[in-house]
């Protein structure tokens, strides 16, 4: 179903994108976005600065430091 230079046939759409209820969904999906980031962000440092030195002045490891520990360098890991 190939047409002019198009690969792949252009699916309609009625979506009005410069519809208030357009801008607000995609604001509101934007902060969501920016919000979930900061959330990994967050998880990623292992709970923020004070908690990582609590664990490392008691001789304990991070989740994430054990599991970089254990996989072979370059390897692939996927984390659900």
């Amino acid at each position: 179903m190939k047409s002019g230079n198009q690969p792949y046939p252009v699916l309609p759409t009625r979506v009005d994108r410069r519809s208030d209820a357009y801008q607000h969904n995609v604001e509101a999906n934007s902060e969501a976005i920016l919000a979930l980031e900061e959330a990994l962000k967050a998880s990623r440092a292992g709970g923020g600065e004070r908690y990582v030195t609590r664990h490392h002045s008691r001789g304990k490891l991070l989740a994430r430091e054990r599991i970089e520990m254990l996989l072979d360098l370059d390897s692939h890991f996927l984390e659900l």
